[in-house]
């Protein structure tokens, strides 16, 4: 079902337990957040980069310190990239109307779950603690 509104055009996911409303706000919400960490994933590789080499003019615990700087800023990079690979796949189980239905058990994710993780593959029984 395509809603428009504003000249944007909307799919909504046909779950009769959220009310169109709700599942229109996540589709925008998504997508944004989409928007969002694609830029961050590209402004955050600048920090990937690796620090000056051993040879250079900074001392052994500042070098220490850019090494820290690096692994964290790899790990960050990593956390954008899991978080943008499940926002796109939740966009594309809205596109082929499974959205809101756990991977893992058939049975509907809880709306609150949802509305406060609209990445969530799985309900709150399957997944991890």
């Amino acid at each position: 079902m395509l809603l428009q509104s504003a000249g944007h055009v909307f799919r909504v996911m046909l779950d009769p337990a959220m009310d169109i409303d709700t599942q229109v706000e996540l589709e925008i919400r998504i997508g944004e957040e989409i928007e969002t960490l694609e830029k961050e994933m590209v402004d955050g590789e600048e920090g990937t980069a690796p620090p000056e080499s051993l040879d250079g003019t900074i001392g052994r615990l500042s070098r220490q310190d850019s090494l820290m700087q690096q692994e964290l800023a790899k790990d960050a990079q990593r956390r954008r990239g899991l978080r943008l690979r499940l926002l796109k796949e939740a966009r594309e189980r809205m596109d082929g109307g499974t959205y809101g239905i756990c991977l893992g058990c058939g049975e509907e994710i809880e709306d609150a779950r949802l509305i406060e993780t609209p990445e969530a593959p799985l309900c709150s029984r399957c997944a991890p603690a």
